[in-house]
């Protein structure tokens, strides 16, 4: 009985910290039908951190919290609710989401040089997610019907984001 009871709270544990990158919630914080557009700042969530103290992405990083410094590839084009930044190596892609789908990005981003604070997490891609996400991205159909199977990613789930650009560095 003590190992059932267990094996459920165990399964609820992992369950719902995989929530913390899945589709968007059912009641999010942030509402939006298109992205924000750019404000004045560059500030986007909860930037109460020192940019000068990002460090570049890591070609081996470990979970946890960290402030990063990395490329935007691309935004979200239909809300700007996650990006894509440079990874460690040439060529090399992570996804970025937001933290409780609490705040979102403009899409003027892609492109820029920004500061992230947040956290590293290990996540599981569905097939169905995978589909959400390219469909959200544009790509075409036949790209969308070849995913066939989960996917196993490192991610970033920022709680804010600062354009580097901006003059208010």
């Amino acid at each position: 009985m003590i190992r059932h009871l267990l094996l459920i709270a165990l399964t609820a544990n992992i369950s719902f910290a995989s929530d913390e990158v899945a589709m968007p919630p059912k009641n999010p914080k942030a509402q939006a039908t298109q992205p924000p557009a750019p404000n004045a700042s560059g500030e986007y969530g909860d930037v109460n951190f020192d940019a000068k103290a990002a460090q570049p992405i890591s070609s081996s990083p470990k979970t946890g919290d960290a402030i990063i410094k990395t490329t935007i590839a691309e935004v979200c084009p239909k809300k700007g609710c996650w990006m894509t930044v440079q990874g460690a190596k040439s060529g090399e892609q992570m996804r970025v989401t937001f933290k409780d789908y609490g705040f979102f990005v403009p899409t003027e981003l892609a492109g820029k040089e920004v500061a992230l604070r947040g956290r590293y997490v290990k996540h599981v891609e569905s097939v169905e997610e995978q589909k959400h996400l390219l469909k959200d991205a544009k790509r075409p159909q036949a790209e969308i019907d070849a995913v066939t199977k989960p996917r196993a990613t490192l991610r970033f789930v920022a709680t804010g984001v600062k354009d580097l650009s901006s003059e208010s560095k």
